[in-house]
């Protein structure tokens, strides 16, 4: 092999990595960009109060189970979720303990709040962003729309969509691990100052059974 055609292989050689570096580095901007949009959007709808619409669809897409009600989030770390119809279920954030109460089966489950969300679709609500979003691989869909994956294939579901109207929530989609999908409407939502923490002490009457997880 002559010296020129060593020289032109080599030159070619080098432009190809060059040109995958500087794609690896493109993408690796682009997605650090996205996940901060994502993050100063999540962190604008920490102190929020609204409704909720929430339907589930199995993997053919019939539906499964509808339900509504209301829901309170404050910083830090917590939330009031309240299911009235049709089965009455409360779950509830003081910050360090989350509580799901089944009101109908008279029983409640307690577990530490790290330990219950973890990286699940609850803690992108619940928990600061910054402290959530490296559990996912984050794309953009759309202006206000995102899809966030998670980096552990042990996770519950398989993939997340967040949507925002003017930077306010309004949807959230959940493919879990056996292919359902739960649709979440946010409706009638407004930001708060801040709440009084009363609003996440949940007093269960004494015929509740009580399980608690993680101690």
């Amino acid at each position: 092999m002559s010296v020129f055609r060593r020289i032109f292989l080599i030159n070619k050689l080098v432009a190809v990595c060059v040109f995958i570096l500087a794609t690896g580095f493109q993408a690796a901007v682009v997605q650090a960009e996205t996940v901060d949009v994502v993050e100063n959007l999540l962190e604008q709808n920490r102190n929020i109060e609204g409704e909720f619409h929430q339907v589930t669809y199995d993997e053919k897409g019939k539906q499964l189970q509808v339900s509504d009600g209301i829901f309170l989030l404050a910083k830090p770390n917590q939330f009031f979720w309240d299911s009235v119809t049709p089965f009455a279920q409360r779950i509830v954030s003081d910050g360090k303990t989350i509580t799901v109460w089944d009101i109908d089966l008279e029983q409640a489950t307690q577990k530490p709040l790290s330990g219950a969300v973890g990286n699940s679709p609850a803690a992108l609500l619940g928990q600061p962003a910054a402290d959530v979003l490296p559990h996912y691989i984050v794309t953009t869909l759309g202006k206000e729309a995102f899809r966030l994956a998670p980096k552990d294939d042990q996770g519950l579901f398989q993939s997340l969509t967040l949507e925002f109207e003017n930077k306010v929530i309004s949807t959230m989609k959940i493919l879990d691990a056996l292919g359902q999908t739960t649709v979440i409407e946010f409706k009638n939502v407004e930001t708060h100052d801040g709440v009084t923490k009363d609003n996440f002490i949940l007093g269960l009457p004494d015929y509740v059974d009580v399980i608690v997880e993680g101690q």
